[in-house]
């Protein structure tokens, strides 16, 4: 005796199902990327300021990845994280507070300011350990670029 199968039998609902995970997780939009412990970054050298992390804190993986810092309270908004760019952008510190961190914190860090060192807006750029880096904010929006010198 022969059994009868329902029209497309099981696999009829995996492609759909494959379709539908797939499309749920194109569009979540990021978010930002939550501050990281300071038990993650116990082993950050000197040269990061007590209220700094480190990029390796916020999870990148190129760039001068443990000299280079961030303000603590930084929220992430979008990143780009490669061998020939590396940039955050932030929704929070405000721009003039980056520029003012960042003034601080680069020539303990082996950096040298270019431009902008006066501090007159929160526009500036870098140099040092084999990369350039610029600062910009705008509409509440700030974000650091750095590029193999």
């Amino acid at each position: 005796m022969r059994r009868l199968r329902a029209p497309g039998g099981p696999g009829r609902w995996i492609a759909p199902l494959v379709l539908v995970l797939a499309a749920a997780g194109c569009g979540a939009a990021p978010g930002p990327v939550p501050v990281p412990t300071p038990a993650a970054t116990a082993s950050a050298p000197a040269a990061v300021p007590a209220d700094g992390l480190p990029l390796r804190a916020f999870g990148y993986t190129h760039g001068p990845l443990d000299a280079f810092s961030l303000p603590r309270s930084a929220l992430l908004v979008a990143s780009v994280d490669q061998a020939d760019n590396v940039t955050a952008v932030l929704s929070a510190p405000s721009g003039a507070e980056l520029a003012a961190y960042l003034r601080r914190a680069l020539p303990a860090a082996g950096f040298t300011v270019t431009a902008g060192a006066d501090g007159s807006d929160p526009t500036l750029t870098f140099a040092g350990r084999g990369w350039t880096g610029s600062v910009t904010a705008a509409d509440g929006t700030a974000a650091v670029l750095l590029r193999p010198a």
